[in-house]
């Protein structure tokens, strides 16, 4: 890469680091709220007033709706459904606290053998 070329490159990281540092300071201050997240769900049109519904984060269409508010309300239930408590996670944090009390029980069968 030329030089002039690397140079520009650097300083152009450089500004979007204390960017990104700015935005975090700005919304550490007192009654400034972050943006909403985006939603998991979206909603594309396919025609004739048919409307799919598509995951974000995998691009796998997850339903398909007739009429835009069908869609819009569909969206929601699936996003409101997703934010709940479901087994998946439950499993998940039953093994995360097994493996702690585990790691502690270890800890302690090891002080305890060397006293």
């Amino acid at each position: 890469m030329h030089p002039s070329f690397a140079q520009r490159v650097t300083a152009l990281e450089g500004l979007r680091a204390r960017a990104r540092q700015a935005t975090a300071e700005f919304y550490q201050k007192p009654g400034v709220q972050p943006p909403p997240l985006a939603p998991l769900i979206v909603v594309h049109s396919s025609g004739n007033n048919m409307f799919t519904l598509v995951n974000r984060a995998t691009a796998v269409v997850v339903a398909e709706r007739f009429g835009h508010n069908n869609a819009t309300a569909h969206a929601r239930e699936l996003e409101a459904k997703e934010a709940q408590f479901n087994v998946k996670q439950f499993g998940k944090m039953l093994s995360n606290w097994a493996l702690r009390i585990g790691a502690i029980l270890t800890v302690f069968a090891f002080f305890g053998s060397h006293l």
